[in-house]
């Protein structure tokens, strides 16, 4: 199937709004949960970086995509930030804010050495595992703020649910 985006999550409760918004259809459970329809792909890699490089590879000898999006939850160092709040980590200026984000491979429960706004496992993987000629972003929901509590399946949909609307004009059909 010929497809321009391929939108890639790293958790099945971040993938759900986004299969029910787009009414995608799954096409595949191994190696990784697949998902399309009419010009999008998604693709459901599981946590870290590893996993995360291997679904990549697996979907870009699948497709030849001209738009990547990654979209998922990130811890925040700001405890000002509310969780929920959407922030693009590649593009400045899209009607969204922005923010630094630094990869780490397991949770980060200390700021101490952190120098970006946001953590998350997959964000940095993502960038370097897709070729220079396709049109990448990140964006990045805020779901705790460095703290040992792992937000809930439904909060990680709704969060998810929500942001939709801010960064679905980027997904080409």
């Amino acid at each position: 199937m010929r497809i321009q985006t391929l939108i890639h999550t790293a958790l099945v409760a971040e993938a759900k709004p986004i299969i029910g918004h787009f009414s995608l259809t799954c096409k595949a459970k191994q190696p990784f949960n697949l998902y399309e329809k009419e010009g999008i792909a998604l693709i459901v890699s599981g946590m870290g970086s590893a996993k995360t490089n291997e679904a990549l590879v697996y979907a870009l000898n699948l497709y030849e995509p001209s738009v990547a999006i990654n979209i998922g939850i990130a811890g925040c160092v700001d405890k000002t930030v509310s969780k929920g709040t959407l922030f693009c980590t590649t593009h400045e200026g899209l009607g969204m804010p922005f923010a630094s984000c630094s990869p780490h491979e397991k949770a980060v429960e200390n700021a101490l050495h952190i120098k970006t706004t946001l953590v998350d496992m997959e964000a940095g993987t993502f960038i370097q595992t897709l070729p220079k000629h396709i049109e990448t972003y990140v964006f990045k929901v805020v779901s705790d703020h460095l703290e040992d509590v792992i937000p809930s399946k439904a909060d990680v949909g709704n969060w998810i649910g929500k942001s939709i609307k801010a960064w679905e004009k980027y997904v080409r059909r």
